[in-house]
């Protein structure tokens, strides 16, 4: 799976005429360990992959669906519903936290 993810960043990262220089140093990572994703030498962790795909502005469940279907969905069905179901919760996380800040501003105003 980690060869296919890396597949898509590449096809992405070049269809966006992006550097691996730019999109290592938006993740505070070296050149040579960003190509080491796109090639699929080195496993990519959520948290890596949350802030690839919001320097593109997609969710993570987009950024796995570009290019063609990986041989391992059937490998592994219920997969891509659990990340959507965490993506989900984070939004909500996210959103309630938005929610909380904007109410601690209203009352100090």
């Amino acid at each position: 799976m980690t060869k296919n993810v890396g597949q898509k960043l590449k096809v992405l990262r070049q269809t966006q005429c992006l550097s691996q220089k730019f999109i290592a140093d938006k993740l505070n990572i070296s050149v040579p360990a960003y190509s080491k994703i796109e090639t699929g030498g080195t496993d990519i962790t959520f948290s890596k992959l949350l802030l690839i795909a919001n320097i593109f502005s997609i969710s993570i469940i987009d950024l796995l669906k570009i290019g063609e279907k990986d041989n391992q969905d059937e490998e592994f069905p219920d997969l891509k519903k659990q990340l959507a179901n965490l993506t989900d919760a984070y939004n909500l996380q996210q959103k309630k936290i938005i929610e909380l800040h904007e109410a601690i501003r209203s009352k100090r105003a």
